[in-house]
């Protein structure tokens, strides 16, 4: 029996992390990714991004002025575009979590008053 309750487990949590992602949620991911410093390779490899939707949000975010596009001339790697994310972008991230913060807490309060009344 024991058995059966690891499967239901494996699969409530597939389920949970199987959800679609916010375009808000999925622009934070990219301002993070980019925080350092980083290709457009490898934003799309770590947001699970295909090529067409990288470029969408890349170019949404540099016309948002979220993130700011810097030529890598080093070591003979003409025409690599490095991505950063900017002042603004970072005040985007700051209110993307503060606003993430209330609906986390407005999900865990309807959750406790819904089990009350059973």
């Amino acid at each position: 029996m024991k058995k059966n309750d690891d499967k239901s487990n494996k699969s409530d949590t597939m389920l949970e992390n199987s959800r679609r992602r916010s375009r808000e949620e999925i622009l934070a991911s990219v301002l993070v990714s980019a925080i350092n410093g980083t290709t457009k390779t490898k934003i799309m490899y770590s947001n699970a991004l295909n090529f067409a939707q990288v470029k969408y949000y890349i170019n949404y975010a540099i016309e948002s002025g979220f993130i700011r596009v810097y030529e890598d001339n080093t070591a003979g790697k003409r025409g690599r575009y490095i991505y950063v994310t900017t002042e603004k972008g970072l005040e985007y991230l700051k209110f993307y979590e503060s606003l993430n913060t209330g609906r986390a807490n407005a999900s865990i309060l309807s959750k406790k008053y819904s089990d009350k009344g059973d």
